[in-house]
């Protein structure tokens, strides 16, 4: 087996289809569940014509592009739309423009959540060139949009950072009163639509929620607030369960960026954990994303994807 190579293992052992079904936004199944639509901005209006858009068509593209990092991506589309000379200085920051060309789902995900008018360019592209969940370090292909970390699967079904919380659950959980406290943090509008529920059913949800990153909510918890009794265990158990669907409510789909070769990263699941996991307890979760860049590493490793390479080894020897 030593003569197979690497790019005949990796075809071998890996697949792109998620052995657990799990919808969420922008999901393919079920297939009349809510798309992203195409992402466009708003076209500039041809009978206007306004060459210059002030005193920032003085400024040369460097520093252009320093005012650039600080602005929302709805503040981007509104300068596109206000002159020519704005509609080419957008188009030409990098940072917008390889989010447009290789990720135009998730800018419209953010208009469609209302979430477009929150976070910077910076936040949006430093998240989406990193490659790592930022709890558990391992590849993450998911995002969690209230405060728009990148989570894995795993991470984002059991980790209570990334169960989103509603306007009025702060207030009871941790005192958070005020519509101007709230109001300051990134609030997420639910897509009427199929998600998933904690036991793996999906369902149809016509629920008009604002949700809210439970981190950022905690950071600004109430010091003089005292939660009722057995409030804690409400949320550890009754949460985790009745109201998990809210988890995928506020998860999609983000590859990574790699701008070295101006490609994307969507991550693979080895086929080998699929298969040993059923057989050999060492095999990690058969729904856990891989990063096809370090992939070789932990097929090595995995007893049912060495046990499967066999298989098709012999299978194909057969054939000669």
């Amino acid at each position: 087996m030593d003569e197979i190579s690497e790019e005949q293992k990796l075809k071998w052992l890996t697949t792109t289809t998620n052995p657990r079904k799990r919808v969420m936004i922008n999901t393919a199944d079920p297939e009349d569940s809510w798309h992203a639509p195409k992402y466009r901005v708003t076209p500039l209006r041809r009978q206007i014509h306004r060459p210059s858009f002030g005193y920032l068509g003085t400024l040369p593209p460097e520093l252009l592009w320093m005012v650039f990092r600080h602005l929302t991506c709805d503040d981007l589309e509104t300068l596109h739309s206000c002159s020519t000379g704005g509609r080419i200085a957008v188009l030409a920051f990098p940072q917008y423009h390889n989010l447009l060309q290789h990720a135009p789902t998730i800018l419209a995900i953010l208009k469609e959540t209302r979430l477009a008018r929150t976070f910077t360019i910076t936040k949006i592209y430093e998240t989406f060139v990193s490659a790592l969940c930022t709890t558990c370090g391992q590849f993450g292909g998911y995002v969690f949009l209230p405060s728009f970390a990148r989570c894995c699967l795993q991470c984002a079904e059991t980790d209570l950072e990334f169960l989103p919380i509603s306007r009025d659950g702060a207030k009871k959980e941790f005192g958070v009163k005020g519509k101007k406290i709230l109001d300051r943090l990134p609030q997420l509008t639910v897509i009427e639509g199929y998600y998933s529920t904690f036991a793996g059913e999906v369902k149809y949800y016509t629920q008009h929620l604002t949700l809210l990153s439970r981190e950022l909510v905690e950071k600004m918890r109430d010091p003089n607030f005292i939660p009722m009794p057995g409030r804690h265990n409400l949320r550890e158990m009754s949460y985790l369960h009745i109201k998990a669907h809210q988890r995928y409510m506020a998860l999609t789909p983000l590859p990574c960026f790699i701008p070295n070769s101006a490609s994307l990263e969507n991550g693979v699941y080895c086929a080998g954990c699929a298969l040993g996991k059923h057989r050999f307890s060492q095999c990690s979760d058969l729904s856990r994303l891989h990063d096809s860049r370090h992939l070789l590493s932990h097929l090595q490793s995995c007893v049912g994807a060495q046990a499967l390479l066999t298989k098709r080894w012999s299978q194909s020897q057969r054939k000669f």
